[in-house]
């Protein structure tokens, strides 16, 4: 549970720091809005991830495939690995982390 929830934690972290880097170095405030935005959504989740909620990781899970989705696209557009090339990776290694803890909540439960 805590590793689950210091990777989502963090993850809302850059997220978030990197909605304000987009504000900062471009003036983009579609970039502040969206970072902040599922940032602290993720901080949330992973608040309530390291409480035992199930229903947080799931909705971490769909946060983050998103986000992996938009980075991938930018990155396809682009072909700059930072930022959107490294934000993809980062977002699909923390569906990886959600993914497998909830395979685990699952089997438990079995």
């Amino acid at each position: 549970m805590k590793v689950t929830a210091t990777t989502v934690f963090v993850y809302g972290l850059l997220i978030a720091l990197g909605g304000v880097m987009g504000y900062i170095k471009g003036g983009s405030q579609a970039s502040l809005i969206s970072g902040g935005s599922f940032g602290l959504a993720l901080l949330i989740s992973a608040h309530f991830i390291s409480r035992g909620k199930i229903a947080a990781q799931y909705i971490a899970l769909v946060l983050t495939f998103l986000l992996d989705g938009i980075f991938t696209f930018r990155f396809a557009k682009t072909l700059h690995f930072f930022p959107a090339g490294f934000l993809s990776v980062a977002s699909l290694a923390v569906l990886i982390v959600i993914a497998l803890k909830i395979r685990r909540t699952l089997k438990e439960g079995v």
